[in-house]
């Protein structure tokens, strides 16, 4: 409660002037009430309030665990470090083209006691009593470098209690201490630990057609991440997967990163993670100055855009020149092919939007959107050139994670919609006999603030005609180095999520 009042008191002013321009002016959407409209307000303000903190201060901030229902139980798990060596044999030979873009303390495993993680299930079910038990593996957002398990209970509680299923949820390894692909490796192996676990993890060893993997910003592109990585190491592929607004192109390659509305009705920053000067925050500019000369002096074909050419980093979660791997930005994929059911939830007001459009699209039409240029010829070497069924789902007047505002009746509807997709999912990847529609065809859809569902405005196609996928724009932001005015530079415009 302390937290609370620290952080409402000094903002009370900017609460009172948001109601009084609410009435005024009217709010950013005309679906926002008052309630939702104060929200989006604390959201942002709560975000701005990072930008003042070094990345250790916002690491602690938003990784607290929060207190959840006592209906529910919470079993924190450690996963040996032998499954993080199983996933790196895979990771290995996933990136080989890559190493050289890497920072290659990923796979340093002896200061590490394991991967933590949670088990959240509604108690009175007990824990795996069902025999068509359902398993989401959830893969946490906060911009690679913030959050955890624990932070989101919230969330995962909601998911076990709606989808009647147990949540596995994991502490993967956090930027800038641990860059790319240290989050996908924990990824993997928590599925290597779901798919074959010890003797004493309570469980058995359970169908990948059982699990759906989730996650949301972030989290959703790490999500999409780790389909394409066990789609490319040939491992058996799970039931399907649920992003809500998943974070897929890190080039920041689409024309929504920088519309004027979108600014007006999305609490994401126009910047990725300028914290303060910190003992992380210099390790890593040091870390990043030797793997800038490690490229430098590679003589491996350039796999990245010009525009990517730049002195400063982009994302402290991987090297410029690296971003457009396709397990950092999934939208630059030169095929997203051959991938198991996918639900895709954005709201039309949120920066991601494009992005995520095109991403829906490219899955579900593999053969016809080839974008990033970089990327031409290489769909036609691709082995998985199959259609992806996708469902996308674009909310009305909706912000980036919009489910995050449990007491709005979108973002319930878009649980329970959720719940719904990974129960018919579960269903069947178990049993091909079962025929239902959302697997039939992919499926794009609008849903109106009255929950209506119709087909896509014409306005929703036209990310379609972009042509600089993967292509970041340059534009100058402000950079905050204090609590005085902040400075103006030209840099890469970035975004965090």
């Amino acid at each position: 409660m302390t937290d609370v009042i620290k952080f409402i008191f000094p903002k009370i002013p900017k609460f009172i002037s948001t109601a009084l321009d609410h009435y005024k002016n009217g709010p950013p959407k005309p679906s926002w009430n008052l309630k939702f409209h104060l929200a989006f307000v604390a959201a942002k303000l709560s975000i701005d309030d990072l930008y003042y903190a070094t990345v250790e201060e916002a690491q602690e901030l938003c990784n607290k665990p929060v207190t959840i229902s006592p209906d529910f139980a919470v079993d924190q798990v450690r996963i040996s470090n032998k499954y993080r060596k199983n996933a790196q044999r895979y990771i290995d030979n996933l990136l080989k083209e890559y190493d050289h873009l890497i920072d290659d303390e990923w796979n340093k495993l002896d200061n590490l006691e394991g991967l933590d993680a949670e088990w959240i299930y509604v108690k009175e079910n007990g824990f795996m009593q069902k025999e068509d038990k359902r398993i989401i593996l959830y893969l946490h957002g906060g911009v690679y470098i913030m959050c955890s398990a624990g932070s989101y209970r919230n969330i995962t509680s909601g998911i076990a209690k709606v989808a009647d299923a147990h949540v596995f949820a994991i502490n993967y390894r956090l930027a800038p201490q641990n860059q790319f692909p240290a989050a996908l490796h924990d990824a993997l192996a928590a599925y290597l630990y779901l798919t074959n676990p010890p003797e004493d993890a309570g469980f058995n060893a359970i169908n990948p057609k059982q699990i759906v993997i989730m996650g949301d910003s972030a989290g959703g592109g790490l999500t999409i991440a780790t389909l394409l990585a066990l789609r490319d190491s040939g491992l058996p592929i799970v039931a399907g997967a649920v992003g809500w607004s998943p974070w897929v192109d890190l080039t920041h390659s689409m024309p929504s990163i920088l519309d004027k509305e979108c600014e007006k009705s999305d609490y994401l920053p126009p910047m990725t993670s300028q914290f303060l000067p910190s003992r992380a925050q210099y390790r890593f500019l040091e870390k990043s100055a030797a793997l800038s000369e490690k490229i430098k002096h590679s003589n491996k074909p350039r796999t990245w855009h010009k525009s990517l050419d730049q002195k400063d980093r982009i994302h402290q979660y991987a090297a410029n020149e690296a971003l457009p791997i396709l397990y950092i930005s999934p939208l630059c994929a030169e095929s997203l092919g051959g991938l198991p059911p996918i639900l895709l939830t954005v709201g039309d007001g949120e920066k991601l939007r494009d992005e995520i459009i095109y991403f829906a699209f490219k899955a579900s039409q593999p053969s016809k959107y080839l974008l990033p240029i970089y990327n031409a010829g290489k769909f036609e070497i691709s082995s998985f050139k199959s259609p992806t069924n996708v469902t996308l789902e674009i909310y009305e007047g909706m912000p980036h994670v919009f489910q995050k505002f449990g007491f709005n009746e979108l973002a319930q509807f878009s649980l329970q919609r959720t719940a719904e997709f990974i129960l018919e999912a579960v269903a069947s990847a178990s049993d091909q006999s079962i025929s239902n529609k959302i697997y039939n065809s992919s499926n794009y859809v609008r849903i109106s603030a009255n929950k209506q569902v119709s087909p896509l405005k014409e306005s929703d196609y036209s990310a379609l005609e972009w042509q600089n996928v993967g292509i970041a724009p340059t534009v100058e932001i402000p950079i905050k180095t204090s609590m005085t005015t902040p400075n103006k530079v030209k840099t890469r415009y970035t975004c965090c999520n």
